[in-house]
């Protein structure tokens, strides 16, 4: 049953995905005189158009959706308007532009600079405010989820990192807010240290992303924004508060923000989220010391001119975590029988209290953003990040003893300094590039307890060229990279720290193209060259990984990896049908894993499997994608599917850790008009994941959990009350309550993943909606 359900979502994919909405309108002067050549950008959806000679644009295919549009044209000020899209609807929105104070000189702006915009020769996908405002309180794993070519790698049921077409952590550059997030590469439980209320967009770009962002960018790159800081006068904000039943999770976000007349295009924000959650509930039985306690808070302030601009951010995410405590076993004869078994050693009632094992985290991020417009066209961003990652894990054994409230076993502090220079220069004929230098200072000091990680100081700089030509429906662009990094650690050898310093330094390159062969389609192709030198981990790590629950032992003698990938998309939007499917494949000389050796290792902790950080020369490859059709004015379908395929190509076996074949269906219903509650959706959904059947023979602690089926239900829309838009959405996940395990479970061995959920989310907007 589930190979035909594959073959079919597979197949379909091959055929065309949703229609959408139109905004049209004029753009005229101070004294209705129309203007040509303006433009007329949606920066959400990373897509524009030009105005013609009558000043008239028309933008297709928009979601029903909050929004925000920018008008731009040299010698005026540029205007930002946010737009409220209702489904099926027609909508205009006319504008006048004032001359800037300093007037420019004459530059001609062609659709070529525009075009660019939607112009991707890479697979990507961006999710908007409506759509992540449905999946509030998750983590950032958890929203990828679902998207094409994207798993999750989970380290029980609080922790979740995004995993895209096979690989994650060192090879997926996050970046939040504009800076590059450091910390959350390291271990399957170090996820991105991200409050899940503040994202506005995410977007996704998959494949080799290295030219501009940097070492490390092998299988793609995430970029996390926050909400654009208001510019007209004026307070107002929102209050989210959600409810999860599983966990009985309890979330909440209060937002203010505004803009003052006196000083024209500043804003500010300050935005505080609280989040609690007692032990999750497998099917069959509860997993204790599974909850956690997270607190964030931020605050931003910006000015923005028509020339200048910047914006300020600082936050703090701070949380408490609890492990599993059916993973940490006390001896190894106990660890085997869970293993044979596959029941928790340990069960109990539901709790809020965490105990030890626990992790205690705290990030801290400060963000600085500037550009500069000059008067030839040419644009100028200046970026400096700083971000102070101290993590701690507490060990519930020591030296034969349990303690409730635990030992400090694991402290680090990671502080990193980051800084980015760009320069975009204006189009020359159909010529629009950049070029930039970026640098990184980062040191890592051990507490003391526990050296699983050494003290180290890295510092990394690199500087790119990138240029593009668009002419008509072909878009050709190429760059190339060059980055250093001095690593210098001080590791254990023979009971004492020795000084250790290692230098990489490699190219990275990339080609791409798009050609739009007809009005509603496109294809495009991509490949480029990328590297990494090894983590500090990879390189030294020795000892228990409490926040996994293994023996991890790493390799100094390891050495750089590179990889060579190429993937192709093709791309249908018309009124019905939204389409995308990729194709990818990506060869590594010297890949680096962490692959299990079977041995279990038994220390004055407790008993843990044994893992060690290999390398070998492999290859990756595979097919995702997603289709979206719409039959009916109130009906959409959608079909989503990936599969991954790697081999180790040194030891001719299938490559460890890899995800397993998934793809989902999903169908979205409008609801008519129903009192107070307007704009209703009905959304269905199934997802099904194979059992993963490629794996090294014998290599692994247990064998890989059979696949699954799991069905999902949600409802939502807007409830006024009291002339209020209240967002108002309930959901059910798993809703048969299925008893299962992922393949990327790093607590597969140990217990089943949580079941049913029932989620209730409220958006309750004050003052002036916010951006």
């Amino acid at each position: 049953m589930q190979r035909w359900i594959f073959s079919a979502v597979l197949w379909a994919l091959a055929a065309s995905g949703v229609s959408a909405q139109t905004l049209r309108g004029t753009v005229r002067d101070e004294t209705g005189a129309p203007l040509a050549g303006v433009q007329v950008v949606v920066p959400v959806l990373a897509r524009g158009v030009v105005t013609d000679a009558e000043g008239r644009y028309r933008l297709e295919n928009l979601p029903a959706d909050s929004v925000a549009v920018e008008v731009r044209y040299v010698g005026f000020e540029t205007v930002r308007r946010t737009v409220w899209l209702e489904a099926g609807r027609e909508h205009v929105l006319d504008l006048a532009l004032r001359p800037d104070r300093v007037m420019l000189e004459e530059v001609v702006v062609t659709e070529s600079e525009v075009r660019q915009l939607s112009a991707r020769t890479q697979s990507a996908s961006v999710l908007t405010p409506r759509e992540l405002a449905q999946m509030r309180g998750q983590t950032l794993g958890e929203t990828l989820d679902g998207l094409p070519g994207m798993a999750t790698l989970s380290t029980g049921p609080s922790i979740a990192k995004p995993v895209m077409r096979g690989l994650h952590s060192e090879r997926v550059v996050v970046f939040n807010a504009g800076v590059p997030q450091e910390g959350q590469q390291w271990g399957g439980e170090h996820a991105p240290e991200i409050d899940p209320f503040t994202p506005a967009r995410i977007e996704l770009v998959r494949g080799v992303a290295g030219v501009e962002y940097g070492v490390g960018a092998i299988g793609g790159v995430i970029r996390i924004e926050p909400r654009e800081l208001p510019e007209t006068p004026g307070v107002g904000g929102e209050v989210q508060v959600n409810a999860f039943s599983n966990n009985r999770q309890g979330a909440a976000s209060a937002l203010v923000e505004g803009a003052t007349a006196r000083v024209r295009g500043l804003g500010w924000r300050v935005q505080g989220s609280l989040r609690r959650a007692g032990d999750a509930r497998a099917p069959a039985y509860g997993l204790v010391n599974t909850g956690f306690f997270e607190r964030n808070g931020l605050v931003a302030l910006g000015l923005h001119r028509s020339r200048f601009g910047i914006d300020v951010q600082a936050s703090q995410f701070k949380t408490t975590l609890g492990i599993f405590k059916g993973a940490h076993i006390g001896n190894a004869e106990d660890l085997r029988r869970v293993f044979e078994n596959g029941e928790p050693f340990v069960k109990g009632p539901f709790s809020y209290h965490i105990e030890a094992p626990r992790q205690e985290i705290t990030h801290s991020l400060l963000s600085v953003r500037t550009h500069l417009r000059t008067r030839a066209g040419d644009r100028l961003d200046v970026d400096y990040g700083f971000q102070r990652n101290r993590r701690q894990e507490f060990d519930t054994h020591y030296r034969g003893q349990t303690l409730a409230e635990g030992r400090l076993a694991f402290d680090l502090t990671l502080v990193s300094h980051t800084f980015d220079v760009r320069l975009q220069h204006r189009p020359v004929g159909p010529f629009v590039g950049s070029v930039g230098l970026s640098g990184m200072n980062q040191s890592n000091a051990n507490g003391e307890a526990g050296q699983l990680i050494p003290n180290f100081r890295a510092l990394t700089g690199g500087v790119y060229a990138r240029e593009a030509y668009v002419r008509g429906p072909l878009t050709l662009e190429a760059g190339a990279r060059y980055d250093y990094r001095r690593l210098q650690a001080y590791p254990r050898e023979e009971g004492r720290f020795v000084r250790t310093v290692t230098t990489y330094g490699a190219f990275t390159a990339a080609f791409g193209a798009l050609w739009r062969f007809a009005p509603a389609w496109s294809v495009a192709a991509n490949v480029g060259t990328a590297w990494r030198p090894p983590s500090v981990n990879e390189l030294y790590s020795f000892g228990v990984h409490h926040g996994t629950a293994q023996f991890e032992v790493g390799d100094p003698g390891l050495r750089r990896e590179r990889s060579l990938g190429l993937d192709a998309t093709v791309r249908h939007e018309s009124r019905h049908v939204r389409f995308e499917a990729s194709a990818f494949a990506t060869g590594f000389d010297g890949y680096l894993y962490l692959f299990p050796d079977t041995v279990l290792v038994t220390t004055f902790r407790g008993a843990f499997p044994r893992y060690q950080h290999l390398q070998a020369d492999a290859r990756l490859h595979g097919v995702d994608g997603q289709i979206e059709v719409r039959p009916l004015r109130w009906l959409s379908l959608q079909v989503t599917a990936g599969l991954v395929r790697a081999d180790d190509l040194e030891r001719d076996v299938p490559l460890y850790g890899m995800p397993s074949d998934r793809a989902s269906l999903a169908a979205t219903g409008q609801l008519p008009r129903l009192g107070a509650f307007r704009e209703g959706a009905l959304t269905a959904e199934a997802r099904f994941v194979r059992q993963q059947n490629r794996v090294p023979e014998g290599a692994d602690f247990a064998p890989p959990p059979p696949g699954y089926r799991l069905f999902d239900l949600s409802l939502s829309g807007l409830l006024h009350v009291a002339g209020t838009p209240v967002t108002v959405s309930a959901g059910v996940e798993n809703v048969l309550d299925t008893a299962y395990r992922d393949y990327l479970s790093r607590f597969r061995y140990f217990a089943d993943n949580p079941g049913r959920s029932v989620t209730v989310r409220l958006r309750i907007p004050f003052g002036r909606e916010p951006s």
